[in-house]
C-alpha cells in the first residue's frame, strides 16, 4: 500500500467546489494532496483523525491589510488560527510598497509612531519622509523595512518566511503619494499620471495580481475616475483584477452634512470594469443608500436588492464583478476598548485620562468640545453623519455600576441628560471606562448580500499575535475579526441563522475567491490540487466573545496545513512557516 507523508482519516470532506460532502481519507504528498479515498484506509507517516470533523480546503481571506504586518508577524496567527492558510493583500489602496521616498498614507497600525514623529490633534494631514518611519519601525520591532520597489518587497517578504500563503495587490493611494509627495489634493499632471502607471506596471511584472484603491482615504479621495481607469488599463494588460473600497463616506474629516448617494461609487466601479473590461472586486460591500431613520427589516431587505441590482445589472452586461463583505455587524481593522477615545483629540492636548476628566468640570471647555463636535469636525463623534451614536456606545466597565451594560443613549434618559453630556458626565465619574462599539448594521442585512452566488467573505484585518496593541492614545487593539471573523462567519450565517448550508458557506470560503482571483489549485480539495487544508467542528466552531478582551482565539479548529505543513494543531500554532508569497502569472504578458 502506498505510504503519504500525513493522511486525514474519516472526516466529512467537503471539497470546496459545492459538490455534496462525503466521508473519506485524505493523503497528502510534499505540498500536494495525492489521493482522496471514500472508502478505503490510507496508510501515512502522520495521522489525523478527524472523526465527527469537517475537512475542507483551507479558508482564502478575500480581504485583508496582511500585507503591512506580515514583515513584523510572519507567524499570522491570528489567521492560520482561524482556519485561514491565504491572504489577500495590499488592499483599499494603501501598501507597504513602493516605499521609495514618503511613508505610504493609511497604515493605521503605526499611528502611535506617526504621532511621535509629526504630532497633531484631529488628524494625520501629510507625509513623512519613508526613512524616518523605518528607523521608528526598527527600534520598536527590531525589523529592518529594507525593501523600496514593489518586487523587493515581495522577494524580502519570500526571505522572511511566513505561515500563511498571500496574494499580494498594489495600492493606488501608495503610488499616488510616492508621486505626487504632500501635494496630493489635485489632479496628476501628465507626467506624474505617467509615473504612476510606470509603478503599476513593475508592480504588475514583480507579480502582484491587480490594483487596489481607497478612495474614501487620502490621497485616492482627491482622484477622478479617469486616473483609476489610466492606471487599471496597465492591470488590465495582464489579466489582473481591480479590487476596490469604493466611495462611500468621502474623507473621514470634517463632515457638516449626511452623506448620501453612496451608490455612485458602486457604479463608478462598475463603469470603470465597463471603459477598461477589467475584472472588479468590489471591496466589504454595505448598503448604497441612506435610510434615516434606522428602518425596519423590509426597508434594509429593499436597500439590499436596489444595491445589488446595480451589481447584477453589470453581470448582466458580461462585466465581471464579485464582492466581499465583513462578517459581522462591526468591522473596520482596529478599536478601542477606552470610552475616553472618543474625545480623542482633547485627550492629547489633555495628556491623560484623569487630566481630561478633570478639565470636563469645567462648563466652558466641555461647551468648545460640543460646538466642535456638533458642526462635524471630529469624524469620531459625528451627530451629522452618525446621529445615533450614542445608540451605539455600550458601557462594558465602569466604576458606576448600574451604568455597566448600558449604551450612552440609555445612561442619558436614566440621568435625564443630553447624550454628549451622558459622555461627559460617565468619563468625568470614571475617566478609564471601557466601552464597545455595537454595530451599526444588522446581522440580516449581512446575510441578505451573503446570498448572492458572488460574495464571499473578507475580514479587513491586519495579521497579528495574541498580544499586540498600541500603548498610547488611541489605545487600539486589533478588531475581534481579527482573530475570529472567519469562525463567526460559520457560527452565524451556518449554524445559528441557517442563511447558507455549510457546503456553500464553505465555497464561498475556499473556491469563489480561489477562482476570483486567479489562484489555480488553491481553494478546492482534490486530487493534484495543493495541500491547504482546515479540519474544524461544524457544531462548535466559533469566536470567543470577550467585552474586555478582543485578542482571543477561536473554538472548534482542530487543524490547519498550509502547503502540506501543519501549522495548526490540536488548537496550537506549531511554529511552522510553510507559507508562499503568490506571483502573478499572466495569461497574456507577452502576446
Amino acid at each position: 500500500m502506498e505510504e503519504f507523508d500525513l493522511v486525514i482519516d474519516g472526516g466529512l470532506i467537503i471539497d470546496g467546489t459545492g459538490s455534496p460532502a462525503f466521508k473519506g481519507s485524505v493523503g497528502i504528498k510534499g505540498d500536494i494532496v495525492a489521493a482522496i479515498e471514500r472508502f478505503d484506509k490510507l496508510k501515512g507517516v502522520e495521522i489525523i483523525d478527524a472523526t465527527n470533523l469537517v475537512v475542507a480546503p483551507g479558508f482564502i481571506d478575500a480581504h485583508t491589510h496582511a500585507d503591512k504586518t506580515l514583515p513584523i508577524f510572519p507567524t499570522a496567527d491570528n489567521y492560520v488560527m482561524q482556519g485561514i492558510t491565504t491572504t489577500i493583500g495590499g488592499n483599499c489602496g494603501n501598501t507597504i510598497a513602493p516605499i521609495l521616498e514618503w511613508w505610504p498614507p493609511n497604515m493605521f497600525w503605526d499611528l502611535d509612531i506617526l504621532y511621535e514623529l509629526s504630532p497633531y490633534k484631529y488628524y494625520f494631514d501629510g507625509m513623512l519622509p519613508a526613512d524616518e518611519v523605518k528607523s521608528k519601525i526598527k527600534e520598536r520591532y527590531g525589523i529592518d523595512f529594507k525593501w523600496g520597489s514593489f518586487k523587493e518587497f515581495l522577494d524580502w517578504l519570500d526571505g522572511r518566511r511566513i505561515s500563511v500563503n498571500h496574494v499580494p495587490l498594489v495600492g493606488h493611494n501608495t503610488i499616488r503619494a510616492e508621486v505626487m509627495g504632500p501635494d496630493w489634493k489635485r489632479d496628476p499632471s501628465d507626467r506624474e499620471l505617467e509615473k504612476m502607471k510606470e509603478l503599476v506596471r513593475e508592480a504588475m511584472e514583480a507579480g502582484a495580481f491587480g490594483l487596489s484603491t481607497g478612495l474614501d482615504y487620502q490621497p485616492g479621495v482627491f482622484s477622478k475616475t479617469d486616473e483609476i481607469i489610466e492606471l487599471v488599463k496597465v492591470v488590465k494588460e495582464y489579466d489582473g483584477i481591480y479590487a476596490t473600497h469604493w466611495r462611500r463616506t468621502g474623507l473621514r474629516r470634517e463632515k457638516a452634512k449626511p452623506i448620501t448617494e453612496k451608490i455612485k461609487g458602486i457604479i463608478e466601479a462598475v463603469e470603470i470594469a465597463r471603459r477598461t473590461g477589467v475584472r472588479v472586486q468590489i471591496s466589504h460591500i454595505t448598503l448604497g443608500y441612506s435610510i434615516t431613520p434606522l428602518p425596519p427589516p423590509n426597508l434594509i431587505e429593499a436597500a439590499v436588492e436596489a444595491t445589488l441590482k446595480v451589481i447584477n445589472d453589470a453581470r448582466a452586461e458580461g462585466l465581471e464583478i464579485t464582492f466581499d463583505i465583513i462578517p459581522n455587524t462591526t468591522g473596520g481593522t482596529m478599536t478601542s476598548l477606552h470610552l475616553v477615545n472618543a474625545l480623542l483629540p482633547w485627550l492629547k492636548v489633555a495628556g491623560s485620562n484623569e487630566a481630561l476628566a478633570s478639565a470636563l468640570r469645567m462648563k466652558d471647555f466641555k461647551e468648545e468640545i460640543r460646538s466642535i463636535i456638533m458642526g462635524g469636525k471630529w469624524w469620531g463623534l459625528n451627530p451629522i453623519v452618525n446621529p445615533y451614536w450614542a445608540r451605539f456606545i455600550k458601557i462594558v466597565a465602569c466604576k458606576v455600576e448600574k451604568w455597566v451594560g448600558k449604551t450612552i443613549e440609555e445612561i442619558a434618559k436614566l440621568e435625564e441628560m443630553d447624550e454628549l453630556d451622558a459622555l461627559f458626565e460617565v468619563l468625568m465619574k470614571d475617566p478609564d471606562t471601557k466601552a464597545r462599539r455595537l454595530g451599526l448594521r444588522t446581522d440580516h442585512e449581512v446575510a441578505a448580500f451573503l446570498r448572492h452566488e458572488y460574495c464571499m467573505p473578507g475580514l479587513d484585518t491586519y495579521a497579528f499575535d495574541d498580544k499586540w496593541e498600541m500603548k498610547g492614545p488611541p489605545f487600539y487593539l486589533p478588531h475581534p475579526n481579527t482573530y475570529g471573523g472567519m469562525a463567526r462567519y460559520f457560527r452565524r450565517y451556518y449554524r445559528e441563522m441557517r442563511v447558507l448550508s455549510l457546503v456553500e458557506a464553505i465555497r464561498k470560503a475556499t473556491s469563489l475567491p480561489a477562482k476570483v482571483f486567479g489562484l489555480n489549485s488553491r481553494g478546492v480539495l482534490k486530487p493534484g490540487a495543493y495541500a491547504d487544508v482546515v479540519v474544524f467542528d461544524p457544531n462548535t466552531i466559533s469566536d470567543v466573545e470577550d467585552p474586555l478582551e478582543t485578542r482571543r482565539y477561536p473554538k472548534g479548529i482542530h487543524c490547519v496545513i498550509v502547503n502540506g505543513k501543519i501549522v495548526v494543531k490540536n488548537g496550537k500554532h506549531t511554529g511552522e512557516r510553510p507559507g508562499k508569497v503568490f506571483r502573478l502569472k499572466s495569461k497574456v504578458r507577452g502576446s
